[in-house]
């Protein structure tokens, strides 16, 4: 999977800017690229290890291989993996024209080295490995799948949108990282990697109907991206103040991510319905 999300990376780029592909040795070069594509093979293992999974847990049930491997099961399986290159560059795509829309990010990341891009970009890539796990991962059918996907990154679009205007308004958050402040890329970054995890949390298990699944889901995702946002605005502030760190400075911002991370996986750990 890995490998055909390689070549078909590189045939996307090579569409619009065949040139950046004539000098392998200069391309992997730039960690801005590498980076980017980080989160993109890590997405697809993520997907592809919520197919395996599903495989192994209807071959456990089922007592034997030769009962578990139905050919639903591998009809699903089939259509999961063939999802995951749909959500991994739907989300590519997104990127390109809903979040960092006023720059070539190709371009950014593979020739001129925009470290910002490349970070926003690698991390929105692995959140959406993370959405596409939940997502895959458990019984139901491969449409319902996809809408949750879609509903994942409906979300991601409005959380980068509210950290421009909402979330932290002191600064411009995606002009910043679109002229390469790797502080602002962090700190996007760290917010939608927290909300992938919310999201992931919240679609994640069997499918038992939209009209079961879908209100659990935003009741999850709004418990526990509520108790992050209490520490966001009410204990961090307190916390860089005693540090005696600027929150959009690049070590405060690195400091921040660490904690932030930290906190939303204990909230996916500990918080549940």
């Amino acid at each position: 999977m890995v490998s055909a999300a390689h070549s078909v990376a590189n045939w996307r780029m090579g569409r619009k800017h065949p040139e950046l592909l004539t000098n392998p040795d200069a391309l992997w070069s730039s960690t801005a690229f590498v980076t980017r594509r980080m989160g993109l093979y890590a997405a697809f293992l993520m997907g592809t290890f919520a197919v395996a999974q599903n495989i192994g847990n209807a071959v456990f049930k089922a007592g034997s291989i030769a009962d578990g491997l139905t050919s639903d099961l591998l009809i699903e399986s089939g259509l999961g993996l063939l999802s995951i290159f749909v959500f991994v560059f739907t989300a590519l795509r997104s990127i390109d024209w809903l979040i960092l829309s006023n720059v070539d990010n190709d371009t950014q990341v593979a020739n001129n080295n925009n470290y910002a891009v490349g970070l926003t970009e690698g991390a929105i890539l692995l959140g959406t490995g993370f959405v596409a796990y939940g997502s895959l991962l458990g019984e139901g059918h491969i449409t319902s799948a996809w809408v949750f996907f879609l509903i994942g990154q409906v979300v991601f679009v409005v959380i980068s949108y509210l950290m421009e205007y909402v979330i932290h308004p002191e600064h411009n958050a995606k002009s910043d990282i679109e002229k390469g402040c790797v502080a602002s890329g962090v700190i996007v970054s760290t917010m939608l990697l927290v909300v992938a995890m919310f999201v992931k949390n919240g679609v994640a298990g069997d499918f038992y109907g939209y009209a079961q699944d879908i209100p659990y889901f935003l009741k999850m995702f709004g418990l526990q991206f509520g108790l992050f946002l209490i520490y966001m605005f009410l204990m961090e502030p307190i916390l860089l103040k005693v540090m005696r760190i600027r929150s959009t400075a690049l070590n405060g911002a690195m400091i921040r991510a660490v904690m932030q991370l930290t906190i939303a996986g204990s909230i996916v750990y500990n918080v549940s319905l």
